[in-house]
């Protein structure tokens, strides 16, 4: 199987690669994520950076077209992605845990909100 990049990766591998990342708990605020029972989402739970509360949680649902841009406006906006040129010519889940922390907070948050 030839590997495309990112950018031609199907949703469904996207959407997978995300969901079935090992993040180690390397990330205080990211607290899972499942496929959606429709399998064209993911369900991100993270902390709630608006909140007071450091338990206060709140659930996001990406596409793999939302996951695709934020790595894109990621890269835009010069946030140090460290295995960029292997999500670009792999696939996502070749990305490291720093990476998709960024990809993440950028798809949800629209900037970095932790770390």
């Amino acid at each position: 199987m030839t590997n495309t990049g990112i950018f031609t990766q199907s949703a469904a591998s996207v959407l997978q690669d995300v969901e079935e990342f090992y993040f180690g708990g390397a990330l205080p605020w990211y607290n899972g994520s499942m496929l959606t029972e429709d399998g064209l989402h993911v369900s991100i739970t993270l902390d709630d950076p608006e909140s007071d509360d450091e338990s206060k949680t709140k659930d996001y649902e990406l596409s793999a077209a939302q996951i695709k841009e934020a790595f894109r406006k990621a890269k835009q906006k010069g946030y140090h992605l460290c295995s960029s040129a292997a999500i670009e010519s792999e696939q996502l889940g070749f990305g490291c845990v720093q990476d998709l922390d960024i990809i993440l907070q950028t798809a949800c948050y629209g900037e970095l909100a932790f770390g």
